[in-house]
Formats: C-alpha cells, structure tokens, sequence
C-alpha cells in the first residue's frame, strides 16, 4: 500500500499520551507480579521479547541493504555488460629504415634491437628472420624484393667484428640484396586528453569483435585452462571453489580464487582486482544473476572482448583482438595455435607470465595450455606437439614512452591541421590510426644529442650563468622528396614540453643574407652593367643610408666591427659581411629580396626594411629549413611532410601523402649560389667544421643576431639539410643583457658544432657524395678590380678563378689597375 506522507503525521500530543499508557501497561504487569522472583522473571521475558525482535528487524535490515547493494552492483555491471566502449588509440610510426653498404655494424644491429629482432652473431655475420611485412606498401619502392622475403632468414656480412665494421653485403637466403628495407618503429602511442581525469577506464585499449569473428580454438584454449565447466555451470562452479577453499585452507592465503568465467567477467567490469571474501561473494551472486540474463555465447563474447592481457605503460590491453595485436602483431584471425596457447595462458598473470620479461615461464605456461588443451579434447596431441615445435616470433614489444616527443607533438599538430574539417582532437586520438611518419628513428635520436651535449658544452667552455640558461633546436630534411627526418624542440623534452619547432619564431640573422645574393644573381647586372655573381667586387667600409626623404639613417655594422675593404661577393657571404649585404639589398631591392626569399618558401612577415637584408625577419626552424631545403635541391620544392601514409588499425587506407615536386627557381641561379655557400666551410665562417672533424661536401651559412640571443646554422649536404638554432628563450633585457656576464654567442661558435655533431652522426656509414655537377655553371676568370672577364695581360695576383652562370653574357675583358670609385653614403629619394 502506498503512504501518503500525510499518514505519518500523527499529532504530537497523541503520540505522548500513546508513549505513556505503553508506560503505565508495563508497570502496572510489573507491580501486579509477587515477590522479587516474579518480578525478575517479568523482566527477563520483556528482554528476551525485545532481544528477538531486534534480532529480526537487524536481520530485515540487512537484507534489504545488503539486496540493495547487490541490485547497485547488478545495475553498474549490466550497464559495463551491455555498453562495449571501443577505445582504438592513434599510434604514430617512423619510416622504414633502410639498410645497404656501409653502414656501420653497430647501427644495423642497434636497428634490429630497437624493431626487436632476436638475432645471431657469428664472427662478421649477423643473422635474423625478417618478419612478414604489415605495413603500407607504398613505404617501399616498387617491385622491392623485401616484400617477398618475410620469414626468411637474412644474413649481414660485415668487414669484421668491431662494432664499427662496416657492411659489405646482405644476403636473403641464397639470394644477393643491394638494399633490405626494416618495418617502421612504434614511436608513440596518443592518448586521450583528460585521461587523468577519467581515470582508468580511458586508458583502456580494446577492440570488440562480434563472438562469430573470434576463431573456436581461442575461446576453447581459454575454458580448457581457465573455467573447464564453463558451458555447463550457472555462473558457479561448486568443485573449483571447494578445491580453490581447500588449497587457501592449506597455504592460508587467497592463493587460490575458483573463480568461473562468468565471475572473472564480473570482476573485469567492476574494475576490481583484490581478492576478499566479501568481494568473492558479491562475484558469486552477480555471476548467477547475469548467466540468468544472458546466454553463454554473449557471456563468452564479452569475456574474450574484456579480458585483461598486459600493459604497455599507463594503457592496458584489453581483449583477444588487441593482445593479438600486441604480442604478434597479427589479426586475431591470423594466430597460430601456438600463438593462441601463449596468450591464453597470459590470463592468470600478464605480467607473471609475460614473454618480453618472463620468456621461459610464458613458454612453460604456453605448454600447460596446450596439455590442457588436449586433455579435455579440444585438440589431438599430434596438433600440441607442432604447436610446441613451432618457434615463437614475438612482434616488438611496444610502449606508451615517447620516443621522440617534439617530432609526435609535431605530427599530431599536424594531424589537428589537415583533419579539423573533418575530426575533432579527441576523434583523432582514438580513431585507432597507423599514422606512417617520415621519422628516422636513429637520425632523430642523434639529433636529441646533438642539441642535449651540445648546449650543455658550450654553457660549461664559456661558464655561462644560470640565468642565461641556453636552448636549442634543430629539424632535419632529406630535401630530395621533402621527408623531415629529425625534429627536436628543446634540450630535455623531460623537463621542458615547450616545443621550439612548433610555437617559437626569432630572427635569423645571416642565414638569410643567401637569398639577398640569390636576387641579385638572378637580376643579372648591376647598374654599370658588371654581372652579380661570386667574383664581383664590393667594398666592406663605413656606409650610410639616407632614406624615407632624408629623415632616417641607418649604417650597418659587421659583427667583429672591422672593415676588410675590397672584396668579392663569394668572400663577403662567406665572412658573412654586414654592410656588403645591406649594400646589395638596396641594390637588388627589396622588393626583389621579398620575392626571392617567397619563392624559395619562406612565408613568414618579412618586412620592407633596409635591415630585411641582415636577418631582422622572425621565423620558425621549419620555415628556415624549408627555404634552404630548395636551395639544397636547386630550386626544385618539395613540400615539407612528417607523414607518409595513415591507415586504420585493421589496414585499410585512410590517406597518404603525395609529394609533387615543382620546379619555384630558376636552377642555374641557385647552383651559383649554392657554390658560393661552399665557401663558407673553406674560406668563411664555418671553416671550424673541419677542426670538429666534418670533411663531407657541404653548403651553409651561419647566422647571429645584434644581441646574441639567436644564433644559428643552416647547411647542408648532398642529402640532408638542417637547420639549428640555439639561443635564450628569454633574453635578458637592459643593463643586464649588456652586463659582463652576459654571453658572447654567434652561430659558428654555438649554432655550428651542433650542426656538425649532428651530421656527422646522421651520415657516419654511408658514403660520401658530391655536389653533382649540372654543366649550369662554367669557370670564368675575372678580373678582381671589376668583376668582369679578365684579359689576358693580367697578372696571377689579380685574377679570380670563378664560376658563372654558362651562357651568362660576361661584358668585355679587363685588366684595371683601380678598384670602381666608391661612395661612403647612399640615398633613396
């Protein structure tokens, strides 16, 4: 019957006088008994009346609280039961490496000890099977033999067995490769924003797979090793919970659970781990509530889905389909019965029997399976017998450590860019996505420790004060197909997140004087009609501008604050010489200087100043190494990419990155210019490279700003460009920036060792190569007074040996006696 509160409002008054007749009742029955033995007994039964009733009313109680609690718990695990939530997370890949001749042997085997390859040495061999390739094939060239050669063993011929040898030949089998091409690296696992917050069900990887998708002996291999009854108990199996109670009995311990399937699942979706009776029995209970309200197929689905199987650092792997993917880097579908043995057996500890730590105890456990297996008839002994002859290939063991943080912040801020019309951050994150970077592992790392020890070098040699504390960057590119290679933002991603390569932009300084020279080559003549190229003469002497009708000045002055007088362009870019390019900018113009440096990719605010000329333009490591990555590739541009290909987690493509290489300079200039560059490692202000012990071809400029906060490097090889910037992230401002403990720094004492430390480990193994001659240019002789041909009564000491462009109309031959007359000012109208 339903009460209306109203039901309950008795009136005070006549509770009292209720309260008061109960009083009187009960002493008027006291008084009416004789004697104290009477009286005594009277009270006795009026205890013993009262102790009954409250006994049942405690017992009432705690049924109805402890029914309660049960239906509480019932509702959330039906809930967990009936809601699979599917949490797939995007993980970010590098390249593929590729392994030929040189290379150094311990770079290979450090390749296969990272992929984690078990492999062999005997003497100057190394020996490996390659894995069954799994990745897009589009990271390979086309008709690549690798994509053949899965399962086979490769051999590695080396020169010896130092760690240093070098390889001489790889063989496949019987069979010569010229190349072999190694998986892609896990370098990352994203994880949802707020995940702290959520707790742990959001670090949960899982992938649910309708039971019909799941093959037989997977589910069989589970209930032969863990619930033997499962298909004819009701949620409880009274034989293994008297053995388990016996066995506890013995070692006086919750050694033993007894648990079923059905209340393993129970305790999967409450999320509990512990053992206590208490908690045993609420298993119990729930367990024969749901195996009333679903059928064992569904209770066996949910089980296989929710099943914990191990860690990969805060995430968890949860179910058949991922810890297949986890273990062996297969579809569930795929495993072998050896395979499903294995991760059977993980179910009763995943980190106890473990096969990344535990080798020997998972394979013991892997035998115990399979024993059970055939005992209970799932499978012949002949089946167990092959399953344990079969050798167990285990895929990489993988981890939620960032590899190479500053280069994944990049590419999930580049996933955010080209997918916000179409994903949110979150959407991304758990999408489930491969995402195929362009990323080489070992460059990368070389690159972290270029910049780690080498700030830290330059803050100890010149005893730099904590607060001048140094940072550096770099980014690295192989400018032939626009593939970034290396990207590190910071010293320690560790103790800093901030990200250098993504939100920092400083000016450059001298490294963007190659594209004022570039303009001016590309103009062709000056205004007397001599040709600009690396034999021109200038005069480096006290200058003045007059401009914006006579109202502002500006005289640039070089960064040792000495003239040198009368020299040519080459030898003027490559001691980085202020007021030759601040000449040549207001020659050139600006506008022209603009338009170069556009072309050349570099879309950052550059603004129409006379200063524009010596680097006042702020701009990020990216943008820096994309205009010299054109430079590199004689102005062919390829666009910038940190992403190869992006596949969902099953295989299927979801896109891929297309690189159509365009041709945005003339290539004759740039090869002028890139010569001229060369002359800054010979003759200019990276000659400290050879010191260092850098002796490859190779084209750079340095680069310091007038307060010494930024100092960098641009340069590169016939095959990679990079790009470092070292400096304060807050420069220190006034009388302090000026103090005398604030550091001298410019870009070839700081900027440039990073820069060689880092090529030399990025290239050491493979071969050396040339700048390519193009037959774009030809050697000239010039005449150092003029800069056009010289004749043939010069002398020795006043012809430059030179290179032009081919075909470039010269001007007549001269031998002057003079340098062309000079002027100390300029002025624009």
């Amino acid at each position: 019957m339903y009460l209306s509160f109203h039901d309950f409002s008795i009136d005070r008054s006549h509770r009292i006088c209720q309260f008061l007749l109960v009083i009187h009742s009960v002493v008027k029955d006291y008084s009416g008994q004789k004697g104290c033995e009477g009286k005594m007994e009277y009270w006795k039964k009026i205890k013993q009346r009262v102790k009954r009733r409250h006994v049942v009313a405690a017992v009432v109680v705690f049924f109805v609280v402890f029914t309660a609690y049960l239906m509480f718990l019932y509702v959330q695990v039906e809930q967990a039961f009936t809601k699979q939530e599917q949490f797939v997370p995007t993980r970010i890949y590098s390249d593929v490496t590729r392994i030929l001749p040189p290379q150094k042997r311990h770079k290979v085997e450090s390749r296969l000890r990272s992929l984690g390859y078990p492999f062999r040495q005997e003497a100057e061999k190394t020996f490996f099977k390659l894995r069954q390739p799994e990745y897009p094939r589009y990271l390979i060239p086309d008709n690549h033999p690798v994509s053949d050669l899965g399962g086979m063993q490769i051999t590695f011929v080396f020169d010896g067995t130092r760690q240093g040898a070098l390889l001489q030949s790889i063989r496949a089998g019987d069979r010569e490769l010229q190349d072999l091409y190694l998986e892609p690296e896990l370098v990352a696992t994203l994880s949802r924003a707020g995940d702290d917050a959520k707790g742990a069900a959001s670090r949960q990887i899982r992938e649910p797979l309708r039971f019909e998708r799941i093959p037989a002996l997977v589910w069989k291999s589970i209930i032969a090793v863990e619930d033997q009854h499962f298909l004819d108990h009701v949620g409880l199996d009274p034989r293994g919970l008297l053995r388990a109670l016996w066995i506890n009995l013995k070692t006086q311990s919750f050694a033993q659970g007894g648990s079923t399937i059905t209340m393993q699942l129970v305790k999967n979706l409450m999320s509990r781990r512990g053992k206590n009776i208490f908690r045993k029995a609420n298993e119990v209970i729930l367990a024969l509530l749901l195996e009333a309200r679903y059928s064992k197929e569904q209770i066996l689905e949910r089980y296989l889905n929710e099943v914990y199987l191990g860690q990969v650092g805060s995430m968890e792997i949860h179910g058949v389909a991922e810890g297949a993917k986890y273990f062996f880097g297969k579809r569930v579908e795929e495993l072998n019965l050896g395979e499903i043995a294995l991760m059977a057996g993980l179910i009763r500890g995943p980190g106890f029997y473990s096969p990344y730590r535990h080798k020997e105890r998972a394979i013991e456990r892997q035998n115990f399976v399979l024993k059970k297996m055939h005992e209970t008839g799932q499978i012949v002994e002949t089946e167990a017998r092959a399953a344990l002859a079969m050798p167990l290939r285990l895929a990489p063991p993988q981890s939620s450590a960032n590899k190479a943080p500053y280069f994944t912040d990049f590419v999930k801020a580049e996933l955010i860019r080209q997918l916000k019309d179409r994903m949110s951050e979150q959407e991304i994150v758990s999408a489930g996505f491969r995402v195929y970077t362009t990323l080489d592992v070992l460059v990368n790392a070389g690159a972290q420790k270029a910049v780690s020890e080498g700030i830290g070098n330059i803050e100890k040699w010149l005893k730099i004060k904590p607060e001048f504390k140094l940072e550096g960057a770099l980014a690295a590119v192989d400018h032939s197909n626009g593939f970034i290679r290396a990207l590190v933002g910071g010293r320690n991603y560790a103790q800093s997140t901030f990200n250098r390569i993504l939100n920092m932009k400083r000016q450059v300084g001298s490294t963007f004087k190659p594209f004022v020279f570039l303009a001016a080559i590309t103009k062709g003549y000056d205004a007397d009609g001599v040709p600009y190229g690396p034999g021109h003469p200038v005069e480096d002497a006290p200058w003045k501008l007059v401009y914006d009708r006579g109202k502002q000045e500006w005289s640039p002055k070089n960064y040792e604050e000495r003239y040198l007088g009368w020299i040519s362009y080459r030898k003027a870019l490559a001691l980085s010489v202020n007021v030759a390019a601040a000449k040549l900018g207001i020659e050139v113009g600006l506008d022209n200087v603009i338009k170069t440096a556009r072309a050349a990719g570099i879309d950052g605010v550059l603004p129409a100043v006379p200063s524009l000329s010596l680097g006042i333009a702020e701009l990020s490591p990216v943008e820096l190494l994309r205009a010299y990555a054109t430079l590199a590739n004689r102005g062919v541009q390829d666009e910038l990419t940190v992403i190869r290909g992006i596949t969902h987690d099953h295989g299927a493509g979801f896109a891929r990155f297309v690189y159509h290489p365009k041709e945005v300079y003339p290539a004759a200039p740039v090869e002028l210019l890139n010569d001229m560059l060369t002359s800054v490692f010979t003759e200019g202000t990276a000659m400290a490279a050879a010191k260092l012990g850098f002796d490859r071809p190779a084209a750079g400029k340095t680069g310091t700003t007038t307060s010494s906060a930024d100092c960098w490097f641009a340069g590169f090889t016939p095959s990679l460009t990079a790009v470092v910037w070292a400096g304060q992230d807050q420069p220190p401002s006034g009388e302090k920036s000026a103090g005398k403990d604030a550091p001298k720094l410019s870009g070839a004492g700081v900027a440039l060792p990073i820069w060689v430390a880092f090529m030399k480990d990025a290239l050491s193994g493979e071969p050396v190569q040339q700048f390519a001659p193009s037959g774009l240019l030809t050697d000239v002789k010039i005449d150092r007074h003029t800069g056009r041909p010289a004749s043939w009564v010069c002398s020795s000491d006043q012809i430059l040996e030179e290179k032009y462009m081919a075909g470039m109309d010269l001007g007549p031959a001269t031998c002057e006696l003079s340098w062309p007359q000079s002027s100390s000012q300029f002025e624009i109208k």
